[in-house]
């Protein structure tokens, strides 16, 4: 068991909260019991996280997608934030957000894991967004042919859901951004000659023209898909420092 305060100071510290820019308000969010023992993670702050997270016993909650955004603040409580705040003022649940310094982190970020979990050896920091590079080059020790990559993708993350296939027949070198990440990556991507693909969540429009022209290959596991490997680990990694369990609350999007 752990204090409350002991454990947001320990995060604040480890994600580097306070100076890190980021379109998110991370950090606690809703002050919930003063103890904890059961952290509970997962990537979105929704109704149905909160019921699970209570039924599951947590006292505090971790997701990567909070509730509190910069320049889309609540500005009211209508009923559905009213259902929101009710449900984490009754399980007495905490509740902390960890954005972009989850995605960045190196040892336990989304993008440092789903490196690790297809094979690759972590290279150099990816992607940037707000001045600060939130992704990783993936690196493999032989090129892979792009059904063995896929293959490796799909047992590791999910089923693929879209393909952009204007890169090489092999791959050595991949740039990894989760979640909606294309817009952090089109700056580098045209800078550099090295990559011969991009794994990210999501796929958008103005990205068919630029892999077309790079012959770089676009892999979308799916927003949801892609980030649930942070907040994973880092329960994992509370659990394990101080001795508490960890829940992860699985409500996968599709997309």
């Amino acid at each position: 068991m752990i204090k409350r305060q002991d454990l947001v100071k320990y995060l604040d510290e480890l994600f580097n909260v306070p100076t890190t820019p980021d379109v998110s308000y991370n950090g606690l969010q809703f002050e919930g019991a003063e103890r904890v023992r059961t952290v509970v993670t997962g990537v979105d702050a929704t109704g149905e996280f909160f019921r699970q997270a209570a039924a599951a016993g947590g006292q505090f909650a971790i997701v990567h997608h909070g509730l509190f955004w910069k320049g889309r603040e609540w500005r009211r409580i209508d009923r559905f934030a009213r259902a929101t705040v009710t449900a984490l003022a009754a399980a007495d649940l905490s509740l902390y957000a960890l954005h972009l310094p989850l995605d960045g982190h190196p040892e336990l970020g989304n993008n440092a894991r789903l490196a690790q979990a297809i094979g690759a050896r972590l290279g150099a920091p990816f992607g940037d967004f707000l001045g600060q590079k939130v992704g990783y080059v993936g690196r493999f020790p032989r090129p892979l042919t792009v059904a063995a990559f896929r293959q490796r993708c799909e047992k590791a993350i999910g089923p693929l859901l879209v393909h952009l296939d204007h890169g090489p027949a092999r791959i050595s070198a991949v740039g990894i951004v989760s979640g909606g990440g294309w817009d952090t990556v089109t700056d580098q991507l045209v800078e550099s000659g090295e990559l011969q693909a991009v794994l990210t969540g999501e796929a958008i429009h103005q990205a068919v023209a630029l892999c077309r022209d790079r012959r770089v290959h676009l892999f979308a596991f799916g927003h949801y898909a892609t980030e649930t490997f942070g907040v994973k680990a880092l329960g994992d990694h509370l659990a394990a420092k101080f001795g508490l369990v960890h829940r992860f609350i699985d409500v996968p999007t599709g997309l």
